[in-house]
Parts: C-alpha cells; structure tokens; sequence
C-alpha cells in the first residue's frame, strides 16, 4: 500500500455514545462473600452468637457499599468516539475513545470489542484506567472490510472496581457520518486509440493559456507570480491564479470512469479511480473526476469531495 502525503485538517468532534442497558451480578469474590455473610448470619441465628451477628450484617453492609460504588463508575460518564479524518478500506483504522465529562473522578474500566468479522488479535478485554486530572484517550484498533459509510461495532464495558465485589457491565453504540475510502489499487491506464491529428495525451502537458479559469488554494513551493493579490488585498485568502489549458492538456487530467470496462466491479473501479486521485493530489496539479452520476470539476475541498464520491459509488 503506497503512503499518500494528507493535507492538514481541522480534527472531527468526538460523536456522543449511546449505552444500552446495565447488567449487575457478583463476581466469584462476591458470590463467596455472600455465602459467607449467610453462613454467619445461620451461626448467630442456631448457636445465638452475637458475634456472628455483628460481623454478618457487617459484612452485608460493605457488600452493599461497594455495590453502590460499582454503580457509581459509570455515573456522570460521558465518552465521545473520534474518527480519523481518512479511513480507507483494508486498513487498520484506530478510533479514540475521549473522556467528555467525569466529574474530575477515577474510573477503572474494561473493554472488549464485540465485532465477530474482524479477527481480533489483541487480548479479550482490555483495561482503561481513567485519571481523575488528566484522562487520557482509549486508542481502539478496528479493520475496516469494506467502503462507504463507517461501521462502528458495538463495544462492551464492564467494571469490577473497586473492591472485584459486583460486576456493572454496558454496551455502547455509535452512529456516525464518516465514510471508508476505497482502497486504492495500483495500475496503469491504458488509453484508447486516438482519432487523426489529436495529440497523443501521454505527452507533456502544455502549461497553460492567457484565459484565468479559477482560483485555487496556495500551496507551498509554488511561485509567487501566481498569487491574486487582488483577492488577498480584500479577502486576506492568498489564492493562485489557474489559467484556462487547452484541450490536449485538459483531457489529460479527467479521472474518469470511461476509461475502464463497463462491466467492471464498482469495488474495483472505485479503487482505481482512488488511486489516480490521489496520484493526482500529489503532483498538485487540478484534475476533474468523472463518475456516471456526477462530475467533480476542480475547487476547493476537492479531495474529500471526489473520495468521499468513490466511497459511496
């Protein structure tokens, strides 16, 4: 797989959790607790041992308290899930897991990925211990199969803290917007026969006309000739000037689903047309992407717009 350079984004905000329903039963240690708490209390009830007594409505007494404070590690929690700007398909994509509010509490969870299509290599349940000052982050590997919309898969909480008595144990869910590329593959176009007197596109391309066409982000390195200063004298945006190309250049640089068998798997065509996008957006150069549906012409945010287009093709 070839490392695509990735233009600096703003990052995405956490999206919320939903939690489904709490289950609590004793651990072994609690189950053991009990009995012995019964056993007592039979001891005083037969042989009327006020010791036993005590010590029996003692012991049901802690037992109830650390109930309480099981329950308590999920009070007042709210954690956001946060996407990757780019996910592509057949990568391992890792999601953040972020405190949004604990009330300035430690909590010590356990999670498990419950995700039967994906091969888990990592341990069972992983531990998460959140610091009452400083919580960090819970980096959560998944592999994505498949483009188009981002699956989330369900994730089971549990904690035992803080004396292993009870066990108070969650589900969350996550509906999110974001979307898995397709997985770019690699090859060579292979350009019809051109009729008489047509340039041949493999060519150079021919710099550019004197006809502005559109102004375009600035990209470091590019020459200051080109910058609108017009435009950054009203706006303070510096943008560069694009000048209309003439056609031999222009159809050089479509992207398009032409160029490939009709009957093609829409999987396939999806990541070849990936790839040529993001060939495209490492030589800076603008491009137009063509898909059955819809034309994506150059401007700004193109990159998304036309990867986001593949992942739903």
């Amino acid at each position: 797989m070839l490392l695509f350079r990735k233009p600096i984004q703003p990052e995405k905000q956490p999206e919320p959790v939903a939690v489904g329903r709490f289950r609590l039963r004793p651990t072994r240690f609690g189950a053991g607790m009990l009995a012995a708490v019964v056993l007592l209390w039979l001891v005083g009830l037969q042989y009327q041992v006020n010791l036993a007594y005590a010590i029996s409505f003692w012991l049901l007494g802690f037992v109830c308290v650390a109930v309480l404070l099981n329950m308590r590690q999920f009070s007042a929690l709210k954690v956001g899930l946060r996407v990757p700007q780019e996910v592509f398909a057949g990568t391992e994509a890792q999601l953040a897991l972020d405190v949004v509010e604990h009330r300035g509490r430690s909590r010590w969870l356990w999670l498990r990925v419950d995700n039967p299509t994906v091969e888990n290599t990592l341990p069972r349940w992983l531990d998460w211990r959140i610091d009452a000052k400083r919580p960090e982050p819970f980096v959560w590997q998944v592999v994505m199969r498949r483009r188009g919309y981002l699956h989330v898969p369900e994730l089971q909480v549990a904690s035992i803290a803080p004396f292993g008595l009870s066990m108070l144990q969650t589900a969350w869910h996550w509906q999110t917007e974001s979307l898995v590329y397709p997985a770019p593959i690699e090859h060579q176009v292979l350009h019809a026969a051109l009729p008489d007197g047509e340039e041949d596109p493999a060519r150079p391309r021919v710099q550019g006309g004197d006809e502005l066409a559109y102004l375009q982000e600035h990209r470091p390195g590019m020459s200051l000739q080109h910058v609108a200063w017009k435009t950054y004298a009203k706006t303070g945006e510096m943008l560069d000037k694009r000048f209309e190309e003439p056609q031999a250049a222009v159809r050089n640089m479509v992207i398009s689903y032409r160029d490939y068998p009709a009957q093609a798997d829409k999987d396939r065509l999806a990541g070849m047309l990936c790839y040529r996008v993001l060939e495209a957006e490492k030589t800076k150069l603008p491009y137009i992407l063509e898909l059955p549906q819809r034309t994506i012409p150059p401007q700004k945010g193109q990159r998304e717009m036309a990867l986001a287009a593949l992942a739903l093709l």
